[in-house]
């Protein structure tokens, strides 16, 4: 059979002229007029505009289609830079947006954002700074001081931000630079940012309250897209270990919600993609979980459901398609966010009942966890410093930590022995997490499973299950650190949410004199009532404490199960 001419292989392009794109051949692409039309004598119709995005969105939600409107007022296009630059800004679109949007507002990020680095230098310039610490920090982890875009775009941002200060450039001044400092871990930092911003968003409103402004397009920007970011990272700053930071007394806080629109998960590209996804979806979890937290419209279960039915089946397919060198060197980080993702799955399918008895039906996921710690504590045996290196963790280096999976099981599985175990691994982790350490975590978990054993005793009860025997913590707290023990406020049955029946208790810290060291921190109130969970990224470190909290030999008695 005769052969078919073969096609020589070219590149296609989208930048020649219209009247040769139409024609289907090459375009020599002069300028007014190419030479394939004038040789030709055609009419030459010139050149499509260059688009002002790197990507095209599908099917935006009215959301997002109300923040392009919001584009259209602000500048003529500027150029992004050069090669660095473009390559930074498109990390930024699939890399970096992606990230930010796992928690809230999606559309903000991945296209809003992205439009305003191309009309606006002094946002573009921020973008470029924050890519770059993402790109070092949660992925590559080489140090900023050696990052060129970074050191330049910095001062640039700056620069530009003084010389244009409108007020919607100062607030996403203010919120990338805390962006920035998330990624960094430090959130003290982040917060601040974040105060500021809405410190300048109620002056901005009280010199417009009462004229003509507010419907203005950079008044519907602030409104309706800047601002509700700033609600949500107040609203998620007690999960970091901060007191409630509240906008009631800001003039503005009657026009502001947070962004109601849940996060997006994309498929997986690295371990980290993984890990923001998965923290994102905590944030409403834990909204589900704190059953004191004022709400403003809180997400229904089943949707919070399928965010994490999805995330499995992208991490499912992750998994799949890594080679097997890389399955061994993610073996640890791979269980460890299964661990969370099981987790977070109990507290959302127990959060629709009004009983801590309902943990009796998730005795199966407890154990399971406990038995992933047992094979950690298999690898920690033979060395320890696993725990605190993040070569075995994969370029790893921060995750959920260590101790909520113990700490959540500890006080709400209703298996004696399971809960033993739990207690016992905390007891043996001896790291600092953030806002506590295990040792803080073994003392309140002890302390409340001796508080449902006493309670099961004393009204001559069987088992762990009745939920009046049953608790929920409140808030711990040291009053005087000059003595060694601690306050543990509970709520009992019927756990009403505006004035429930709160008791308390002491906890003795002279077995671990470090807890009630100036170092400590307490107290920890909205941790606790979410069963331990801390937000953002955790870098485990040793506590060097010597407390025998594990090999004591201080055991709780049970009652047995009937």
């Amino acid at each position: 059979m005769a052969q078919g001419r073969a096609k020589r292989p070219h590149k296609k392009t989208k930048t020649g002229c219209l009247t040769c794109r139409k024609r289907r051949i090459k375009c020599d692409e002069a300028k007014p007029a190419c030479r394939q039309c004038t040789d030709s004598l055609r009419k030459c119709e010139g050149y499509q505009p260059p688009q002002t995005w790197l990507f095209k969105p599908r099917n935006p939600p009215a959301q997002s289609r109300e923040n392009m409107n919001l584009i259209h007022f602000v500048a003529p296009m500027s150029s992004i830079g050069d090669s660095d630059d473009k390559r930074s800004f498109q990390f930024w679109v699939e890399q970096a947006a992606p990230i930010f949007s796992c928690y809230f507002g999606h559309s903000f990020w991945t296209q809003l954002l992205p439009q305003l680095g191309f009309v606006r230098p002094a946002v573009k310039h921020m973008l470029l700074v924050t890519s770059s610490v993402v790109e070092n920090t949660a992925l590559e982890g080489g140090p900023l001081d050696q990052n060129i875009v970074y050191q330049s775009h910095y001062t640039k941002a700056i620069q530009a931000t003084c010389s244009s200060p409108q007020v919607e450039n100062v607030l996403l001044a203010c919120l990338l630079f805390a962006c920035c400092d998330f990624m960094k871990g430090s959130y003290d930092s982040g917060l601040r940012h974040i105060r500021s911003g809405l410190s300048i968003m109620d002056e901005w409103y009280n010199s417009i309250r009462n004229s003509n402004l507010k419907a203005s397009p950079s008044a519907r920007l602030i409104i309706n897209a800047i601002g509700p970011i700033f609600v949500s990272y107040i609203d998620k700053s007690p999960t970091y270990g901060f007191g409630d930071i509240t906008v009631d007394n800001c003039a503005c806080a009657g026009m502001l919600t947070p962004s109601l629109e849940l996060p997006y998960i994309a498929p997986f590209n690295h371990i980290h993609g993984a890990l923001h996804a998965l923290d994102g979806i905590a944030h409403y979890v834990a909204r589900l979980m704190d059953w004191r937290k004022q709400s403003w419209t809180l997400s229904p279960p089943q949707k919070i459901q399928m965010l994490l039915d999805t995330w499995r089946m992208s991490f499912d397919r992750f998994e799949t398609s890594l080679t097997p060198a890389k399955r061994d060197a993610y073996t640890m980080a791979l269980s460890y966010l299964r661990i969370y993702h099981t987790m977070f799955g109990v507290m959302v399918r127990a959060s629709a009942g009004d009983s801590e008895a309902i943990y009796e039906r998730f005795d199966e996921e407890f154990k399971w966890i406990v038995d992933r710690y047992d094979d950690f504590t298999t690898s920690w045996a033979k060395d320890d410093s696993l725990k605190f290196s993040a070569g075995t963790w994969a370029n790893l280096e921060y995750h959920f930590g260590f101790i909520p999976p113990l700490f959540f099981t500890a006080i709400k599985c209703r298996d004696p022995t399971t809960r033993m175990d739990a207690l016992n691994h905390l007891g043996s982790l001896r790291v600092v997490e953030n806002n506590w350490t295990s040792c803080t975590a073994y003392v309140i978990a002890k302390k409340m499973m001796q508080i449902e054993t006493n309670l099961s005793i004393i009204n001559d009860r069987t088992d762990l299950t009745d939920q009046r025997d049953l608790i929920r913590p409140i808030e711990a707290y040291i009053t005087d650190k000059r003595m060694p023990q601690a306050g543990l406020d509970y709520a009992v049955y019927p756990f009403i949410k505006d004035q429930p029946l709160i008791q308390h208790e002491t906890i003795d810290l002279s077995d671990c004199p470090a807890l009630s060291s100036p170092s400590a921190r307490w107290p920890l109130a909205r941790i606790l009532r979410i069963g331990g969970y801390q937000g953002g990224g955790i870098t485990p470190a040793p506590t060097n404490c010597h407390c025998q909290f594990y090999s004591c030999g201080n055991r709780l008695f049970y009652r047995p199960r009937t």
